[in-house]
């Protein structure tokens, strides 16, 4: 509906929840604490890179950069990030010194360094440091001119420099620990496979063919859980490697439980998108040609919902072997119906089969979790 002038106030306030949605992403606590480090960092960079003695003091600007690239939200991943930095800037160095020695820079020589230059960047080891191999190749050969030799050292020390006080500014204010953020991201991976789980037993226990149908298409949201929690663990492990705050808190531990139930996750996932695929093959047509008889709606769905229960113990970190006695006694009532349906769908697949396969798969890896935790 437009408003005055035109304006649509629908557009309006998806433009609001847009900008909403980019503020709360990009305005967390650990964005401005590595802001506010790398201000400082680039500060102290600064200060130094203008008492640098020598020549080098002509190019005090490149200090600042050095302390800006540096600037990782994990400590290892700035240690990592400055050295490749510095190979890469050593690399165009140097590619840039063997053109000098050819004679005096020209249009020919210096596209051709920096193509090779370009080259050089594609090595994987190099990391961040690969884009700097021809950028530090195209400032020597053209800001450097005659006096490159002096250009080369005090662009090496200033940058240098200024990768040595991002890392010390890193290390010693607040380096930053994720081990909350893969944390919560594990516990929103479990209710998000133990909602899956219920809405399917609902499901099952609906008028036929299911009134809802939402769950059937989240095979993309179950992956997408698994690769964010993959991604906020290993940023939990980088942020703990070398990291003073890790030691003093003990917190190693911690990241090793996490690095299991995330491999307890993945393995979930993919029993209950086999699940998934197979119920929603038996409810509606074009998926897979199976069918399911109506009298294992129920001890299909007793054992859904039992797993989810499961679920919800764990993330409340209640697992316990009493427990599992429910999932137990609901997959011996679908084995016993599977039983008694055999007969029914001898030249069919039988998908209740299936579903009772990837329960018992569930089962056994929850078990194996539970008793992993208790030994730790």
């Amino acid at each position: 509906m437009p408003g005055r002038g035109g304006v649509s106030i629908t557009g309006g306030n998806a433009v609001t929840g847009s900008m909403k949605a980019w503020v709360k992403q990009t305005v967390t606590g650990q964005r401005i604490l590595l802001a506010a480090k790398a201000a400082v960092a680039v500060g102290i960079a600064w200060f130094l890179g203008t008492h640098v003695p020598g020549s080098a003091d002509k190019y005090p600007y490149y200090a600042p950069l050095g302390a800006l690239v540096s600037m990782y939200p994990t400590f290892m991943g700035s240690i990592r990030a400055g050295l490749q930095t510095l190979i890469g800037l050593a690399l165009g160095i140097v590619l840039a010194a063997g053109v000098l020695m050819l004679g005096s820079p020209n249009i020919v020589s210096i596209s051709v360094a920096v193509g090779v230059g370009v080259l050089l960047a594609g090595q994987t080891r190099l990391g961040a440091g690969g884009e700097y191999v021809p950028v530090a190749t195209l400032l020597v050969l053209i800001i450097g001119g005659r006096d490159a030799d002096a250009f080369s050292v005090g662009y090496a020390i200033q940058m240098g420099l200024g990768v040595v006080v991002g890392l010390i500014v890193n290390v010693t204010i607040f380096p930053p620990l994720t081990l909350d953020a893969a944390r919560l991201r594990i516990s929103r991976g479990r209710l998000v496979l133990s909602s899956q789980l219920e809405d399917m037993a609902k499901a099952l226990t609906e008028q036929w063919p299911p009134a809802h149908e939402d769950w059937a298409g989240r095979q993309k949201t179950l992956a997408s859980s698994v690769s964010e929690i993959r991604g906020a663990v290993h940023g939990a492990r980088e942020s703990h490697k070398a990291n003073p705050r890790a030691y003093r808190h003990s917190r190693h531990r911690r990241v090793q439980e996490s690095l299991g139930d995330m491999e307890v996750l993945e393995n979930l996932t993919v029993y209950v998108r086999d699940i998934t695929e197979v119920l929603t093959g038996t409810i509606w047509p074009g998926h897979l040609d199976v069918h399911l008889e109506s009298e294992l709606n129920e001890p299909v769905s007793r054992c859904l919902q039992t797993l989810a229960e499961l679920l919800k113990a764990w993330d409340e970190r209640k697992l316990d072997a009493e427990l599992f006695e429910d999932s137990d006694a609901a997959l011996q009532g679908l084995t016993a119906a599977l039983a008694n349906t055999d007969g029914k769908a001898v030249l069919a697949l039988n998908p209740g089969v299936a579903v009772a396969l990837d329960v018992q798969r569930i089962l056994v890896t929850l078990r194996h979790r539970s008793a992993d935790s208790k030994e730790d």
